[in-house]
Order: C-alpha cells, then structure tokens, then sequence
C-alpha cells in the first residue's frame, strides 16, 4: 500500500512539471490520488530508475520520461484522470530518432545502395515485428505499466505493445540524455545486433513473384485489399489480403501498404510453395506404393 501511495504522490507532484499543467495548492497533495490497482504499483521510483538506467546503458536523470515510455494506454482507460498520459507521443518522438539513426547507420556503411534500396533496407529494420524481437531480449514486456484488464489478455507480449514501448524508450532517451546516448543505445540493441546481409540476401519483390507466378498458370492476377487499418494517425497499421480469383491466399500488416502487400503475396507464395511440396511428396508416396507392389508381384510370380 505504501508503494502505491508513494507512486500515487509522485505522480501528483510531477504531472504538472512534467505536462505543464498549474500546479497543485499543497493542501491538494495531502490526499494520495485514487490509483486502481495495475501491475507495476508495487515497484518503487527507485528500482523503476536503476531499471531504466541498466536499459539505457547511463546513470538516468528525469525517471518520469522512463516511466511515462513504460505506460501503456490502457492505464488511461482505467483511470480516467486526464494528467495521466501513455506512451504514444513518446513513441512518436521515438519513431522519428529511430528512422534518423538507422538511416545514418545504412547511409555510411552501404555507400554503393541508392535511396531505393537503403528505404527498402531501412523499411526491413524499423518495423514492429524487429522491434518486438529485441523488446523481448530486453524483456520489456515485463516493466511495462498497464491495466488489470490489459494484464488478462496478454498485452504485454503484444508485437505492437512492445514496438511502440522500445520506440518510446528511445524518446525519453533521446529527451533525458540527447541523440548520441540514443544512438549508442540503438547501436547496442539493434543496429550490431542484425545480420544485414541476410536482410539484403532477403531483400525480394514478393509482388512481382506472385505475378509472375499468376501469369506462368493462366490464373486471374493478384488484388490487393485494405481490410483494416488499426493505430494513431501517425503510427497505423495497415493490415491487407491478396486474392487470386475468389480465394484469399495471402494476409500481411506493415506500417505503410506497400509493406503489408509485400508480406501478405510472400505468405501467399509460401502457400503455394507448401502445396506443390506436398502434391510433390503424395506424388513421390504413389509411385513408391506402386514400385513395391510391381516388385512384391513379380516375387509372387
């Protein structure tokens, strides 16, 4: 109880520093503010600021930033108290020091790529299922401050929960210690930690496959359709399917249509790939079957 009361208290005196709001009389302070139970209210300022410091890689000065980048959007739903913001303007501010650091990183190291292809590298990079993967290696998930209800179904391994979370790290990193600690953080994490010729070696026009493939067996050319769109303005998720004819074979999300078109055609090419592999593979058990039973008749004869 005394956790929740002390984070309760901090969070009252803090919000109007931090959000620019009037700040409170004292006799205001007296009474804690009504904080419903989530699931990190029995982890105190201190052990949330060494936390946040071993992840930054530097002694923290402002742990306010580190705990409003922990603060997933469903705390704001629970609490209903309009001082309290989440983590989305902090994954905004996140979002663009990540596409600044990977792009000089890609810039300086691949000199011989063009805009195209350094986008598209780039694009392979600054994507919530990468950024979900080291989210997990620094088990993120496991800081994060949400909603009892939240808590239930799981969203603390959400892809998307865990990308915007290591984007909004890398904002309050940025704001607290400036671009180079957020940099030699994404240097650390990310950037040393891909294998980018595999990601070049990768690097396929799965739509043009598709197409080709279409036109090789006379079938109606792929379509691609928006099925949903899901996130803030700045950060949506398009989710798209593709269909050759009547039959949907492909799904893909990304941050742009581009991206999720080209996932959803290589799930469909995987499709394909796995049925020829299975026709190939009844085809290869028939004429075993028949081999054996040509060999058994010709002992029996």
């Amino acid at each position: 109880m005394r956790a929740i009361k002390s984070f309760a208290y901090w969070l009252k005196e803090r919000a109007p520093i931090f959000f620019g709001l009037p700040s409170p009389s004292k006799t205001e302070l007296i009474a804690p503010l009504q904080y419903p139970s989530v699931s990190l209210l029995d982890i105190n300022l201190h052990e949330l600021k060494r936390s946040a410091s071993y992840l930054s890689g530097y002694p923290i000065r402002d742990v306010s930033l580190f705990a409003l980048a922990l603060t997933h959007r469903s705390v704001l739903d629970s609490l209903r108290d309009e001082r309290i913001l989440s983590n989305e303007r902090l994954e905004f501010l996140g979002d663009a020091v990540l596409d600044l650091a990977v792009g000089e990183y890609l810039f300086h190291n691949y000199a011989q790529f063009d805009e195209g292809k350094l986008t598209k590298l780039r694009s392979q990079v600054v994507n919530a299922k990468t950024l979900s993967i080291f989210a997990r290696k620094l088990e993120l998930g496991k800081l994060l401050i949400v909603s009892d209800s939240a808590e239930s179904i799981g969203v603390r391994d959400s892809e998307t929960t865990l990308s915007d979370a290591f984007e909004a790290l890398i904002g309050a990193i940025y704001l607290d210690g400036g671009y180079e600690r957020a940099n030699q953080f994404l240097h650390h994490h990310l950037l040393s930690q891909l294998d980018f010729a595999a990601l070049i070696d990768t690097d396929e026009n799965y739509k043009s496959a598709l197409l080709e493939y279409a036109q090789a067996q006379r079938l109606p050319y792929p379509t691609y359709l928006v099925l949903n769109e899901d996130g803030p303005s700045h950060k949506k998720i398009f989710t798209v399917g593709v269909r050759l004819g009547d039959d949907y074979l492909g799904y893909g999300s990304g941050k742009n249509k581009k991206t999720a078109e080209q996932l959803a055609a290589k799930e469909a090419l995987d499709k394909i790939k796995t049925k020829k592999l299975e026709k190939s593979l009844r085809a290869n058990a028939f004429a075993a079957e028949k081999t054996n039973i040509e060999l058994n008749s010709g002992r029996m004869g």
